[in-house]
């Protein structure tokens, strides 16, 4: 409610006509009661190059549960339980990362994983990753780094936006941690970051901070990341309620799903824009 999109529901828009695509770890969605009845329109797993995005033998168990949760906050929908912010859109989903590791591999599946979604005319991504720092520090990225033009998937979200391509990803959650700043992609100079507020709308301590390296005000919105409520993987009936900036993304994402739906003319620069202007302190962003 804190975005108001149960109101633009009640008018009838709910996502139609719009795809988007998840970016995540990997989607234990035909099952779940939330998920089975999404509208699909491809999916692919990145890691191992095959169709399959749930749990598979060599993943680290569980490795679907981060993804389902996200994906079920924009695209689930079972009446009385759950109603993902823009769910009757129709959605793309790429497991690109890792759980085994962290490494620019990950950034690697994360470009191919766009490019795919731009091969379908994708019009929004969603991501709920960051990267910063690496198994191999050699080849972490540092603050500097954030500055909108130099990680691999900074560099990748960047180049879809200038294809047209809404790109949405969350700021991450490194608030209380002694990285503190945005992690890439959110460091991006169109790549809308996702912070995550209460349900009050206060700043949680989790949320990655801005400026980007270069000043730029980050995240670019906020949106709730504070007990929101998804699918649980591996079940075909529960949810469960979770925080970070992970779940503030895919309601941003639907928003913007609602809004290129009701106006299918706006480009994704227009869309962009929007989103930040009619968020309730654009006048004095902080």
């Amino acid at each position: 409610a804190l975005s108001d999109i149960p109101v633009v529901h009640s008018r009838g828009i709910t996502g139609e006509g719009i795809i988007i695509g998840v970016l995540d770890t990997g989607f234990d969605w035909q099952t779940h009661e939330s998920l089975m009845n999404s509208n699909i329109i491809a999916e692919w797993d990145f890691i191992f190059q095959d169709s399959i995005t749930a749990d598979q033998p060599y993943d680290v168990k569980g490795q679907h549960n981060h993804g389902t949760l996200c994906f079920s906050v924009v695209g689930g929908f079972k009446d009385g339980f759950l109603i993902g912010a823009s769910f009757n859109s129709a959605f793309l989903l790429a497991k690109t990362e890792d759980l085994r590791m962290e490494s620019h591999l990950e950034e690697d599946n994360y470009a191919a994983a766009l490019e795919w979604m731009e091969t379908y005319g994708v019009d929004i991504t969603t991501s709920s990753l960051g990267y910063s720092i690496f198994d191999d520090t050699t080849y972490s990225y540092t603050y500097s780094d954030m500055d909108g033009k130099t990680t691999i998937v900074t560099r990748a979200a960047e180049l879809a936006f200038q294809r047209g391509v809404l790109t949405i990803t969350s700021a991450g959650n490194e608030g209380n941690s002694s990285w503190y700043y945005i992690t890439a992609p959110a460091d991006g100079i169109n790549t809308i970051a996702v912070g995550a507020v209460f349900p009050d709308n206060s700043i949680a301590g989790f949320s990655s901070r801005g400026p980007s390296f270069d000043g730029r005000i980050k995240p670019d919105v906020v949106a709730q990341g504070v007990g929101v409520l998804g699918a649980t993987a591996s079940t075909e009936t529960q949810y469960r309620f979770a925080s970070g900036t992970s779940l503030s993304s895919p309601i941003a994402a639907g928003a913007a799903g609602l809004l290129l739906s009701a106006y299918p003319h706006l480009t994704n620069v227009q869309a962009r824009r929007i989103l930040q202007e009619t968020a309730d302190n654009s006048a004095q962003p902080n």
